[in-house]
């Protein structure tokens, strides 16, 4: 089963089971999942990071941030040191795997950041159970990193220029909530106005993911370089409703050749509901949905996905 897993060709971040048992004895393993799945069974020695304090944030006055004083408290508790090459694991690559990978390396994280391809289900190696006993604290001082992630304000500095001379700009939520689909039980009601960033293009995350393993490598290209357009070359920033799902996109073009690719943190909510609208237009007249399809595997699936535009 381990062998379906394994990452071949010039694929960055993803690696397959054969890299962790070759690289073990020198690498942090970090589980993604929640308590309960943790302590039923994990990859031998892995650690578990508070998941509530790596998606932290932290106002500013150009807007939502992550935290990165949080974040690097949350990893020096489970004795992750900012040098140490660490690997993420959770059911399947999904976006809490991909989260964890984003908090890294947005707190400039010095190791190598590497995320199992096929999760805990394609580890054939030993296993542990139970509760962890205590793991030493470490003192992790973070470095914050801001090419990984942009402001409210610096995207409204832009409005009008994305997928257009200026950024890239993916929404990677489903369809009906880009679309503001009216009735649409998707529809999130903390927000005052629905729609999407002008200029930016639909492309659900979940596209990303074949069960419990990323997608080939080539139909992702084709999805973002050939349908969607997007400049591997260029900055890419991609938002969602929250910040965790993005981060599947984060990694994912990262993974296949993207260079400067960055999150929106404050996320779609933020921007909805800030008082000064003219400034953050929302758009519903001009759509660009890309079709995507997917499925997330393991105790996270959510079922299989289809979406068109």
């Amino acid at each position: 089963m381990a062998a379906q897993y394994e990452v071949t060709g010039n694929i960055s971040h993803f690696v397959g089971p054969s890299w962790l048992a070759e690289n073990r004895a020198d690498t942090v393993v970090l589980d993604a999942r929640n308590v309960e799945q943790f302590r039923k069974e994990r990859i031998y020695n892995a650690r578990r990071v508070p998941f509530e304090a790596i998606t932290s944030r932290t106002e500013t006055d150009k807007g939502l941030v992550p935290d990165p004083a949080a974040i690097a408290t949350a990893f020096g508790s489970v004795g992750v040191s900012a040098d140490d090459d660490v690997l993420v694991y959770g059911a399947s690559v999904g976006s809490r795997v991909t989260r964890t990978a984003f908090a890294l390396a947005a707190v400039g994280h010095s190791g190598e950041i590497k995320v199992l391809n096929g999760g805990i289900d394609g580890w054939n190696g030993r296993l542990g159970t139970g509760s962890r006993g205590d793991v030493s604290t470490v003192a992790y001082e973070p470095d914050s990193a801001p090419l990984t992630w942009v402001t409210r304000d610096w995207l409204a500095e832009r409005v009008g220029s994305f997928n257009d001379g200026g950024p890239g700009v993916v929404d990677v939520r489903v369809p009906e909530a880009y679309l503001a689909a009216a009735g649409s039980d998707v529809l999130n009601d903390d927000h005052e106005r629905h729609g999407h960033l002008p200029g930016a293009v639909d492309i659900h995350w979940i596209g990303n993911v074949s069960g419990r393993r990323m997608t080939d490598a080539g139909r992702l290209v084709q999805l973002y370089e050939g349908e969607a357009g997007l400049n591997r070359n260029g900055t890419v920033v991609v938002y969602g409703d929250d910040n965790v799902d993005p981060t599947s996109t984060w990694l994912t073009l990262r993974a296949v050749g993207f260079d400067d690719v960055r999150v929106y943190d404050g996320g779609f909510g933020e921007w909805a509901n800030t008082a000064d609208r003219g400034r953050h237009p929302v758009e519903t007249a001009t759509n660009v949905v890309v079709e995507t399809e997917g499925s997330v595997g393991g105790d996270d699936s959510s079922g299989d996905f289809s979406c068109t535009g």
